[in-house]
């Protein structure tokens, strides 16, 4: 009964190994690119997190926070590649200006546009005291 069952579902080996392979690159995929977003800008600090989509409840290794003032904000870049996004924040510090790298590719776009417009409020507001 279950030899009928692979025949059926895969005609040949090749399309099982490509199978196999597939799924393989994909959990690969999800693995280190696919990250949870947070995102939340109440009060006088916004707060960004970033944490695996599987395994996280176990190894918090990967989850990063990053908390700036609105005030220190410069100015922020959305990058779109292939399959991954990332969001690049600028921001001043007391001596020097940093760079802080965000990965957004679980994000979707109605709240890409959200988070776009959050911080172009945050950044227009910022722009008389820089």
């Amino acid at each position: 009964m279950n030899q009928q069952l692979g025949k059926q579902l895969f005609p040949s080996d090749k399309y099982y190994h490509a199978s196999l392979i597939f799924v393989g690159l994909w959990l690969t995929y999800i693995y280190f690119a696919g990250k949870y977003f947070e995102y939340d800008s109440e009060g006088s600090i916004v707060s960004f997190l970033n944490r695996g989509a599987i395994l996280s409840e176990f190894m918090n290794y990967r989850t990063k926070i990053h908390e700036i003032k609105k005030e220190k904000i410069k100015t922020y870049q959305i990058y779109n590649f292939l399959v991954y996004r990332r969001l690049s924040v600028v921001y001043s510090t007391k001596y020097t200006d940093k760079n802080i790298h965000i990965n957004i590719s679980m994000l979707g776009p109605k709240k890409t546009k959200y988070l776009k417009l959050s911080l172009d409020k945050i950044i227009e507001k910022n722009l008389p005291n820089l």
